[in-house]
């Protein structure tokens, strides 16, 4: 990348392209970049705030959203939306509840919808871990409460399953235990139940990354 960078946040659109935003290198930043098939560009507006240890979604195939985390140094629940050829990031819905270390993904917006929702999970609000989940609908401008989480879970690392669904990864808990668990919810209605699934990691861990691949690629069986 053009600037060293950790805690960061990033997010693919549908062509391909990556966004990292944010993190730290000594100094906090509110610099971002873009891996193109030229490599990486810094094009792309600052932010408003200097930040790090939040997340960032996919919302469509040309808008990124980045969502709470510290900014400015403070424990933040603001959001912020970034649309490919615009000249700077736009000020999206405040979440409820404000923290860093949480994950974000998208989910089906319930059993009988395929529409999908950005939901926001866990976190560490600077004195607790939380359980709390948000669910941001399509087009709403305000964040609703969404399936608990069993018991606080920070710096874990969700994953949009092929049903619309998600499942959370590991992460650490308020007992400062590296967790080996798997969660999963089919949905983001309020008659969703985060289910733990009988698979583990082998090794317990936090601050990790996960994503899908083909079957072709890994044989599970």
């Amino acid at each position: 990348m053009n600037s060293v960078r950790y805690s960061a946040a990033s997010a693919q659109l549908k062509d391909g392209k990556l966004i990292v935003t944010g993190g730290s290198k000594g100094f906090d930043l509110n610099s971002a970049e873009i891996l193109t098939e030229e490599g990486w560009e810094s094009n792309i507006p600052t932010l408003p705030v200097t930040i790090y240890n939040h997340c960032m979604v996919t919302v469509n195939s040309t808008t990124v959203m980045v969502i709470g985390g510290k900014q400015n140094k403070k424990f933040s629940g603001k959001t912020f939306y970034f649309t490919f050829g615009e000249e700077h990031w736009t000020e999206g819905p405040e979440m409820k509840y404000k923290g860093e270390g949480h994950s974000c993904g998208r989910i089906r917006r319930n059993n009988e919808s395929q529409g999908m929702s950005i939901i926001v999970v866990g976190g560490f609000d600077g004195s607790s871990y939380l359980s709390s989940v948000e669910i941001l609908e399509e087009n709403s401008n305000e964040w609703k409460t969404g399936p608990k989480l069993p018991f606080g879970i920070a710096d874990s690392e969700l994953v949009e399953d092929q049903n619309g669904g998600v499942v959370l990864i590991g992460g650490q808990s308020s007992s400062d235990v590296n967790l080996d668990t798997l969660y999963q919810l089919p949905h983001g209605g309020l008659d969703a139940v985060w289910t733990k699934m009988e698979q583990k990691l082998e090794i317990g861990r936090d601050h990790h990354t996960a994503f899908l691949i083909p079957d072709n690629i890994a044989d599970c069986s």
